[in-house]
């Protein structure tokens, strides 16, 4: 599988080269998910994925080291696909449109569906996506997602 390099134009520089640190703001964030019964999952501004709660984990099929690994929400090993019969992998911009990135993009809640292949089957889900502010700095830190999967 080869991994996407999507560029994504957000405003907020990641902290550190490798978005190894955390931003600071981002702290009782990732406390929250990380001890949330609810399916959800915190992204830093340059997408990665720096804390998952359990149900998300289950629900998405992230592999269990996601939180340690810090991969970016589109090279997670999701399978994101259309909407069409056919279930075509998304494009670049398509990508751009889910709820957690654009969130980023954008600095408003964001709400859309996502279709995933996973496991031979597809699934749909519900996702709501916040951006996260830390004051003085006016551009989103990251953005929290929340996930309901649809149809089931």
């Amino acid at each position: 599988m080869t991994q996407l390099e999507l560029v994504i134009p957000l405003r907020a520089p990641a902290p550190g080269t490798d978005g190894r640190r955390l931003h600071p703001g981002l702290v009782p964030w990732r406390a929250a998910v990380c001890a949330s019964t609810d399916p959800c999952l915190l992204l830093a501004a340059d997408t990665r994925i720096v804390a998952v709660a359990e149900a998300a984990k289950e629900m998405l099929r992230l592999p269990v080291d996601v939180e340690t690994a810090r991969p970016r929400f589109l090279n997670a090993g999701l399978s994101f696909l259309d909407f069409t019969a056919d279930a075509n992998p998304l494009g670049e911009a398509e990508l751009a449109r889910l709820a957690p990135i654009q969130a980023l993009q954008t600095d408003a809640l964001e709400h859309g569906l996502m279709r995933l292949e996973q496991g031979g089957s597809h699934r749909t889900f519900d996702v709501i996506a916040s951006p996260l502010h830390s004051p003085p700095q006016l551009d989103a830190i990251g953005s929290l997602a929340f996930v309901t999967a649809v149809g089931l």
